[in-house]
């Protein structure tokens, strides 16, 4: 199914980010291999992002979330933790901040080994 991905965003999403189309630097759909799902992203001269993710049927299933301007890796990590926090697959996450699926992986498990090595160093405690 084709579509448009002016259509996909609406003016409410704009103004609920604060942002006209007049700000809009790039729109676009990413793909997820897997599930034939899109992310329609737009990115602002701010730096900030808005994106909905669109059925491989063309359904919008959720409305538009707003992801600030990212000025740091430590800030992008920490943002791949939320989304994942909050059931994106990390498919997704790749799509909505246009980056690998490899890098989101490697961020999370990060994260994991630092949790077990805490986990461990309590134990033998």
């Amino acid at each position: 199914m084709s579509l448009d991905l002016m259509n996909v965003f609406t003016a409410l999403d704009w103004s609920k980010a604060g942002k006209e189309t007049a700000n809009l630097l790039s729109i676009a759909f990413n793909q997820n291999s897997r599930t034939g799902d899109r992310v329609a992203r737009a990115v602002f001269d701010d730096g900030s992002v808005i994106y909905k993710i669109v059925t491989a049927s063309g359904i919008v299933i959720q409305a538009a979330e707003f992801l600030p301007k990212i000025t740091s890796t430590a800030q992008r990590d920490k943002v791949i933790k939320d989304l994942s926090h909050h059931r994106h697959t990390q498919q997704e996450i790749a799509a909505i901040m246009n980056i690998s699926q490899s890098t989101v992986s490697n961020v999370l498990r990060k994260n994991d080994i630092f949790i077990w090595r805490l986990i461990l160093w309590h134990l033998l405690l």
